[in-house]
């Protein structure tokens, strides 16, 4: 059975109030799997991730945060991401952070059924339990304020923008 973990990043550009949320999932035999964007906005005007990685996925909601509909979302995004597929002979493993108000017996019972099981860790406990939260989050977070920054001062503070947030990600 295949390991999975995700870990959902939160950033905010200081002054701009540009708010992302990134649900990044790190797959113990296949690598990372593309990123799934949360942009603040309640409806689709661009295409903010257009520059970047090949079958990421962008959503819309007016807080940037998880919602169960975008949950609902995200599973299908991950089950059709999983080069070597999921089904009830090949389970998955998704190990999620534990701010849990988006994962519903519904959506627990639905991924039975197409080979994911989920676990999700303690409320307020990932820096603690969660491995690749010191091991690839909190490293990540570091080079992406690094990214950031230099970016900004390198061209006078200029505004930034969902597109510009998101190439910060991926450059990080």
């Amino acid at each position: 059975m295949a390991r999975r973990r995700s870990n959902v990043i939160y950033s905010t550009i200081p002054n701009f109030g540009e708010w992302l949320t990134i649900n990044c999932v790190i797959n113990a035999i296949e690598g990372v799997l593309p990123n799934f964007y949360i942009f603040k906005r309640e409806r689709l005007k661009d295409d903010y991730i257009k520059l970047y990685k090949l079958n990421t996925c962008m959503a819309m909601q007016k807080i940037a945060w998880m919602t169960i509909f975008l949950f609902k979302e995200f599973l299908f995004f991950f089950h059709k991401s999983i080069p070597s597929g999921m089904s009830l002979s090949n389970r998955n493993l998704l190990i999620l952070y534990g701010h849990g108000n988006h994962v519903t017996l519904e959506t627990i019972e639905h991924s039975k059924d197409f080979g994911l099981d989920m676990i999700t860790l303690p409320s307020h406990t990932s820096h603690a339990l969660q491995p690749l939260y010191v091991s690839c989050f909190k490293p990540f977070k570091t080079v992406f304020f690094k990214v950031r920054d230099a970016t900004m001062s390198k061209n006078n503070q200029m505004e930034p923008n969902k597109i510009i947030l998101a190439g910060w990600v991926d450059q990080a």
